[in-house]
């Protein structure tokens, strides 16, 4: 099926097709990513009157959300390895 006969009907990557499953995938982790700083992180209660703040307030909550999974992450990759050996 040709896409441009409804573009709305029919997408680039077939549904149900694996790409569309990898897309889908991504898709649904970056949602989950952005719900949880929404959530914990206050993202739905940025006031500020200028762009700039709130790009700087949205930028730091995220270096801080990264920071925390990679520390995260690290902790649990060294208490695998400890309970392997």
């Amino acid at each position: 099926m040709k896409i441009t006969t409804d573009l709305r009907k029919y997408s680039a990557p077939a549904r149900g097709s694996l790409a569309w499953k990898n897309i889908f995938k991504r898709r649904t982790a970056v949602e989950r990513v952005n719900a949880y700083l929404k959530e914990f992180f206050q993202l739905n209660n940025v006031r500020y009157r200028t762009g700039k703040r709130a790009k700087i307030h949205f930028d730091m909550v995220t270096l801080v959300y990264n920071a925390s999974k990679l520390a995260a992450d690290r902790i649990d990759a060294q208490f695998i390895q400890q309970q392997a050996a």
